[in-house]
């Protein structure tokens, strides 16, 4: 059986995310791309303390497209350190499936 991926990324501004998301759907690396922009995050860099509004992105992917997407995130992202996360989706319904690999191919 086939399978979906979700990976996680998050950004400095809607403006990039909306970019990013345009350029890896057209890529064919995700199915779908779902932006959040309602994040707040605290977190340490260089030793001082940052409370950011990011742009979370979560993109549906297929195995086959998986470690191109990642690549591309990486190389297109505007922080040193970004965060990419990868989940396997366990369970989903076959139609999904079948659309993801299908818009991924």
């Amino acid at each position: 059986m086939k399978k979906v991926y979700l990976v996680h990324s998050l950004f400095p501004k809607l403006s990039y995310a909306k970019k990013i998301s345009k350029l890896v759907l057209e890529k064919k690396l995700a199915a779908c791309v779902n932006i959040n922009t309602e994040i707040e995050s605290f977190f340490f860099w260089k030793k001082k303390l940052y409370n950011e509004k990011e742009i979370e992105l979560s993109f549906k992917t297929s195995l086959l497209k998986l470690k191109k997407l990642i690549n591309f995130i990486e190389k297109n992202h505007p922080y040193a350190c970004p965060y990419i996360a990868t989940f396997h989706i366990e369970k989903v319904n076959k139609n999904y499936i079948d659309w993801v690999n299908e818009q991924t191919k």
